[in-house]
């Protein structure tokens, strides 16, 4: 973790203050590991859902700190992290939308901030003059190679054998796992709720 995080979180406003963050309690299980995490052997899906919750609002909190050494002001994280679900690509606003699972107006207003800040260059479709397409522009991959490069010191810090990284793989792919499991799950219920809607 960088030592500037360790000694400062920054508010949603991106004003330095010298609170700590709070850790939540992940559970009223008697039985926990370190800061209130529960213990392996009593974890469920409801207890991974909240860990992942709160990792992608401190890792937002990090990766804010990271924009500022970097010298991108003018970019929020969250917009930061819309640029690598573009990517290489060249993506209609539904692919996007699909893509990401972003709402639409949410997906909009992002695209309309990250034009204007020439992060993502925005065209009308040579086929249909109605339908929008999006690219990175150059700032808009420069930034995301900047942030990758932040990121490997992120990770040398938690990542320093092979068994850790081996334990990230892993990691990944469970959490991968989960992902097409409950989207499979969604798909399905979604037909069996529209029949038995009275």
């Amino acid at each position: 973790m960088h030592k500037v995080f360790e000694e400062t979180t920054l508010s949603m406003n991106g004003h330095a203050t010298n609170a700590k963050p709070e850790i939540e309690d992940a559970g009223t299980n008697s039985e926990t590991i370190g800061r209130g995490t529960p213990a392996t052997s009593h974890v469920n899906h409801f207890d991974l859902v909240r860990v992942i919750e709160r990792m992608y609002r401190r890792y937002l909190d990090r990766l804010r700190i990271d924009l500022i050494r970097i010298g991108a002001d003018d970019i929020s994280p969250a917009h930061a992290m819309l640029l690598f679900t573009i990517g290489d690509d060249d993506l209609s606003v539904r692919d996007l939308m699909d893509r990401g699972h972003y709402l639409g107006s949410n997906a909009s207003y992002s695209l309309k901030q990250l034009v204007q800040a020439g992060y993502v260059d925005r065209t009308a479709s040579a086929r249909d003059r109605r339908s929008a397409r999006i690219r990175l522009t150059e700032k808009g991959r420069k930034l995301c190679s900047a942030i990758k490069a932040a990121d490997e010191v992120n990770q040398d810090q938690v990542v320093q054998s092979e068994k850790d990284l081996q334990a990230l793989g892993d990691t990944f792919a469970m959490l991968r796992k989960l992902e097409v499991l409950w989207a499979t799950d969604l798909q399905q219920a979604s037909p069996r709720l529209e029949v038995n809607r009275p």
